[in-house]
């Protein structure tokens, strides 16, 4: 099973980068500086975007497709996205008071604690959770389709994305990535996105990859 498609690699990668920038900066933040406070506040909101975006491609794509084949299959999954929705709702409510308080001079040193903290165990549970879909969701999706389907599920959730979202996926996706991945993942979306909207990936990838992981990138794009 290990040279077939996975259906979950490229969006996990960018979640499991996305939440420990999140962690690694809400743990090491002065929540006295509005500047780095602001800082949290975006990235925050971007890594929230991403997972609350996942969730509903799963539950609308890869997981209706498979509930089409095996009744009850995606039942275990769509319970666990609403429970982790309701846990990442509460840490949005936690960063919007922690702004505002910084926003208005107010120290949120403590307002922060409370936040890495529940952070981490939020982190915990998502990191368990992800796990669960790459074993047990990816041996059912492998047993009732084929490659050829499970690309076809990728390209229908790539379609489904507004380009703003899609590309902030691409932030926190390539940098997760080695090479190759990087390679085969613009390749295809060099050979059918518009190419205005691929000069605007090429913006995102120059900010997000170091400057040797670009150029190498670039060069095998070119």
């Amino acid at each position: 099973m290990k040279n077939r498609m996975s259906s979950f690699d490229v969006p996990h990668k960018g979640i499991r980068n996305g939440l420990a920038q999140l962690s690694l900066l809400s743990a090491k933040l002065d929540y006295t500086d509005i500047a780095q406070v602001e800082e949290l506040n975006a990235i925050g909101k971007e890594v929230f975007i991403i997972l609350t975006t996942h969730a509903d491609d799963e539950n609308e794509v890869s997981l209706m497709h498979l509930e089409e084949k095996v009744k009850g299959a995606s039942s275990h999954d769509m319970e666990e996205h609403e429970r982790i929705h309701l846990k990442q709702s509460n840490l949005e409510d936690m960063l919007k008071e922690i702004y505002t308080a910084a926003k208005n001079g107010q120290d949120a040193t403590e307002a922060g604690g409370a936040f890495y903290s529940a952070l981490s165990d939020f982190q915990a549970e998502y990191l368990k959770h992800m796990s669960g879909e790459e074993s047990d969701t990816q041996a059912l999706l492998w047993k009732h389709f084929t490659d050829e389907e499970l690309a076809g599920h990728r390209t229908e959730i790539m379609k489904k994305l507004n380009p703003e979202t899609l590309l902030l996926w691409f932030k926190y996706i390539a940098p997760a990535q080695s090479q190759r991945e990087r390679v085969g993942l613009f390749k295809g979306f060099k050979a059918n996105a518009p190419q205005s909207m691929f000069e605007k990936a090429q913006a995102v990838l120059q900010q997000a990859l170091t400057s040797s992981d670009y150029e190498k990138l670039m060069n095998a794009l070119n």
